[in-house]
């Protein structure tokens, strides 16, 4: 299953993770994960866009980093990896929104959407139902 996404910021590659802790964190300020969805298509105002995928960015980010941090330790990085003193290091929203323009705003908004929908997907094992196969053959 695939649990990380992937965003560049800055030349680094942050893994992000929609885990049950980022779906309650969101459910808890904006009510649910439609409800954010919603604010975060919204044009209701620049400021509160920002804000909201800032604030979205680096809790993804920081749940990527833990994860890596605690299941995939043993795992070698990449050469572009956010890493301080062998750890995956998120970066804060202040520094989020220092490194990104006005127009990284729509590549982060598609970025926190793919990372949702990787946390969302369920993998199921499809199994052939022989009889009702040959039911359907034999009308």
């Amino acid at each position: 299953m695939k649990r990380l996404t992937y965003i560049e910021i800055v030349g680094k590659i942050y893994p992000m993770s929609f885990s049950l802790m980022a779906t309650k964190k969101i459910a808890q300020k904006y009510g649910s994960v439609k409800d954010f969805l919603k604010n975060i298509n919204t044009e209701e105002s620049e400021e509160k866009t920002i804000s909201v995928i800032s604030e979205v960015l680096e809790l993804l980010i920081s749940q990527g980093c833990a994860y890596k941090n605690y299941f995939e330790k043993d795992v070698p990085a990449p050469d572009n990896a956010p890493i301080i003193d062998g750890k995956w290091t998120p970066l804060p929203k202040e520094a989020l929104e220092i490194a990104l323009g006005i127009s990284d705003l729509a590549i982060a908004a598609d970025k926190i959407a793919e990372c949702m929908d990787a946390g969302e997907k369920k993998e199921v094992e499809g199994k052939e139902n022989k009889s009702k196969n040959v039911e359907a053959g034999q009308e």
